[in-house]
């Protein structure tokens, strides 16, 4: 058996919701079949301060952003189930309390670097994906902004034109030419 803590951190709003989600997340634990829960404590919520250095601003209480965390005791029957447990959870810090020295079959260590290696390729396919997709919004966003910039320069011009027209036709109706009309103003 190896036994471990982890801490499992989490941020959100508000405070109350951040605390159910926790225990949710972290409650799963005690329903897998070859985990042992010791104990699964969860930490109070804090607000995240929201002051950057040199700016006075407040912040609306329903925008106030916390942080918690929740310390689980646990043990599984093995290092792989372990690593497993980490990749499942996603912990922010892990460690092994028992036994004092690990030692790992070929196979099993094996095992966990494939699939740790695994999940990065994974998660950099992902990340990739990711980047491509901001970078195509932000061409679209880029084209989406030229194209407002053009219509209301040519909204500008109609306006102008139609303002023109209109000088035009007093100018016809009093004698006097749209020209010197516009002048006088």
């Amino acid at each position: 058996m190896v036994r471990a803590i982890m801490i499992v951190e989490m941020a959100g709003r508000p405070a109350g919701h951040l605390t159910e989600s926790l225990e949710k997340h972290i409650g799963v634990l005690r329903d897998v079949d070859d985990v042992e829960v010791h104990e699964i404590k969860v930490s109070e919520p804090r607000e995240i301060p929201s002051k950057v250095e040199g700016q006075e601003s407040e912040v609306r209480e329903e925008e106030k952003m916390f942080t918690t965390f929740a310390e689980a005791d646990f043990e599984v029957p093995s290092f792989a189930r372990l690593s497993e447990t980490m990749f499942d959870f996603m912990p922010s810090s892990v460690e092994v309390v028992e036994p004092s020295k690990v030692s790992l079959e070929a196979t099993e260590a094996t095992d966990l670097l494939n699939n740790i290696s695994g999940r990065m390729h994974r998660y950099d396919e992902i990340a990739k994906i990711a980047g491509a997709r901001l970078q195509q919004m932000g061409a679209q966003l880029q084209a989406m902004q030229k194209a407002l910039i053009e219509r209301d320069e040519e909204i500008v011009k109609l306006k102008e034109g139609t303002g023109k027209k209109k000088a035009i036709k007093r100018g016809k109706k009093t004698g006097q030419s749209a020209n010197s009309k516009l002048v006088k103003k």
